[in-house]
């Protein structure tokens, strides 16, 4: 019997394939982020721009995120699972090169959504204003996400909502048909007219005979928005930051 699993998306110690041959080392490579084609949209453009890296201090992986504005406060939006070091609130940042303190102030892992807050925004990227999509996306609609996989830089795609599944007791899933590996959890997937639809966090893993894993590269799971709770972020903010701010009056 087919054994189906999930993997979560963050970038871990090891390679599922460090016993085959590599043909191109990550050190043999430098990602080239700039050359966008006019073909690309403007939603699109919007959602590489906001894409970050997150990393855990002092440890080794990485997952990607997002920058969303929201009541004047800058957040980095990703997965749960990516920031959920028992040792540490404190998370970095990255992107051109610039390095933010993000404190966590928003953890669901049920669900593996995550909020960062930045006390000090990126003065060179403009995060996305949060416009969260309401309900969960239809069957065949268009969505994007940008995110940092295994060993490169920013990468951009496109795909379809190609189903749901059900999973307890994190509820109704989108499964997308697109493309991501370890490195994109946390990516935030927009849909074509910028709503923010979900945030990426698993791919599909089965064994399809013996004991050797096969990972499903093109079927990622996305939890839908709609599931997160933002005011619980502000107030955390508002509670252990500057009261000042205009969100917290």
């Amino acid at each position: 019997m087919v054994r189906a699993f999930l993997f979560f998306l963050l970038v871990m110690v090891g390679s599922p394939h460090a016993s085959e041959p590599e043909i191109i080392k990550p050190q043999d490579f430098v990602t080239v982020s700039k050359n966008i084609s006019a073909s690309m949209s403007g939603t699109e453009r919007k959602v590489r721009e906001a894409a970050v890296r997150v990393r855990t201090p002092d440890k080794p992986g990485h997952g990607s995120g997002s920058l969303v504005n929201h009541k004047g406060l800058q957040f980095v939006f990703t997965a749960e699972h990516v920031v959920d070091d028992p040792h540490t609130a404190i998370y970095l940042v990255e992107k051109y090169g610039v390095q933010k303190l993000g404190a966590l102030v928003y953890a669901d892992p049920i669900h593996d959504i995550a909020l960062l807050y930045l006390p000090e925004k990126f003065n060179n990227i403009e995060g996305i204003k949060f416009e969260p999509y309401s309900r969960v996306l239809g069957i065949g609609e268009e969505v994007t996400f940008s995110g940092f996989p295994s060993s490169h830089q920013l990468m951009t795609v496109r795909g379809r909502v190609a189903g749901y599944e059900v999973i307890k007791p994190g509820g109704t899933q989108m499964v997308i048909h697109t493309y991501g590996w370890f490195g994109s959890s946390g990516s935030a997937v927009y849909t074509a007219k910028g709503k923010l639809a979900g945030i990426l966090w698993g791919i599909d893993l089965e064994y399809p005979s013996g004991d050797r894993p096969q990972i499903i590269e093109d079927m990622m799971w996305v939890v839908p928005i709609k599931n997160l709770k933002i005011e619980k972020a502000v107030e955390m903010v508002c509670e252990n930051f500057n009261t000042g701010l205009r969100a917290c009056k």
